[in-house]
Protein backbone atom coordinates (compact mmCIF):
# COMPACT_ATOMS: atom_id res chain seq x y z
CA UNK A 1 0.00 0.00 0.00
CA UNK A 2 1.47 3.29 -1.16
CA UNK A 3 0.88 6.91 -0.29
CA UNK A 4 -1.25 7.76 -3.52
CA UNK A 5 -3.97 4.70 -2.42
CA UNK A 6 -3.70 5.96 1.34
CA UNK A 7 -4.68 9.33 -0.37
CA UNK A 8 -7.56 8.16 -2.84
CA UNK A 9 -9.19 6.47 0.13
CA UNK A 10 -9.39 9.19 2.19
CA UNK A 11 -11.07 11.09 -0.59
CA UNK A 12 -13.40 8.30 -1.57
CA UNK A 13 -14.01 7.96 1.76
CA UNK A 14 -14.79 12.16 2.22
CA UNK A 15 -16.99 11.98 -0.58
CA UNK A 16 -19.48 9.09 1.17
CA UNK A 17 -19.17 5.64 -0.38
CA UNK A 18 -18.76 2.15 1.62
CA UNK A 19 -16.03 0.39 2.68
CA UNK A 20 -16.75 -2.48 0.24
CA UNK A 21 -16.75 0.14 -2.77
CA UNK A 22 -13.87 2.35 -1.87
CA UNK A 23 -12.27 -1.69 -1.37
CA UNK A 24 -13.08 -2.52 -4.91
CA UNK A 25 -11.96 1.09 -6.06
CA UNK A 26 -8.77 1.53 -4.35
CA UNK A 27 -7.93 -2.18 -4.77
CA UNK A 28 -7.14 -2.85 -1.27
CA UNK A 29 -7.98 -4.74 1.72
CA UNK A 30 -11.16 -3.54 3.47
CA UNK A 31 -9.50 -4.29 6.48
CA UNK A 32 -7.05 -0.71 5.69
CA UNK A 33 -10.13 1.06 4.23
CA UNK A 34 -11.73 0.27 8.13
CA UNK A 35 -8.16 1.30 10.00
CA UNK A 36 -8.21 4.28 7.89
CA UNK A 37 -11.72 5.74 8.37
CA UNK A 38 -11.16 4.76 12.02
CA UNK A 39 -8.48 7.42 12.23
CA UNK A 40 -10.29 9.70 10.24
CA UNK A 41 -13.05 9.70 12.67
CA UNK A 42 -11.20 9.72 15.36
CA UNK A 43 -8.92 13.00 13.98
CA UNK A 44 -5.80 11.16 14.09
CA UNK A 45 -5.06 11.70 10.68
CA UNK A 46 -5.09 14.96 8.96
CA UNK A 47 -5.03 15.59 5.37
CA UNK A 48 -5.07 18.80 3.76
CA UNK A 49 -7.69 19.50 1.15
Amino acid sequence: MNKEQVLQTIELLKEGHSLTDVTKIAKINVMYVSVIRKLMVMNLINIEG
